[in-house]
């Protein structure tokens, strides 16, 4: 399979997995509040899971926030265990 890509889609909020056709395969939903994003939602394609997909997705997403200076509010058990995974990522977890 072709390398896929994470890109923002503002108009969805969500991040998205696409492969070189533009299709989405996977993606990390984001609720924008003032002062954090809640991360509810992750989804990846079936036939992509096991191969660090979501990891990457995850990944992207968090960097992300941390370049706009937010924090992040995972109530998604995916995205919450995996900053649970990466200390490095532990700053980036709103503490209401």
């Amino acid at each position: 399979m072709a390398d896929l890509s994470v890109v923002e889609n503002v108009d969805e909020h969500r991040y998205e997995l696409r492969d070189d056709a533009g299709t989405v395969l996977g993606y990390l939903e984001y609720l924008p509040r003032e002062d954090f994003f809640v991360l509810p939602h992750t989804e990846v394609d079936r036939s992509l899971r096991g191969q660090g997909w979501g990891d990457r997705l995850v990944r992207h997403a968090l960097d992300d926030l941390r370049a706009k200076g937010t924090k992040a509010y995972p109530t998604c058990p995916f995205v919450d265990r995996w900053i649970q995974r990466h200390d490095e990522y532990e700053d980036l977890r709103y503490q209401p």
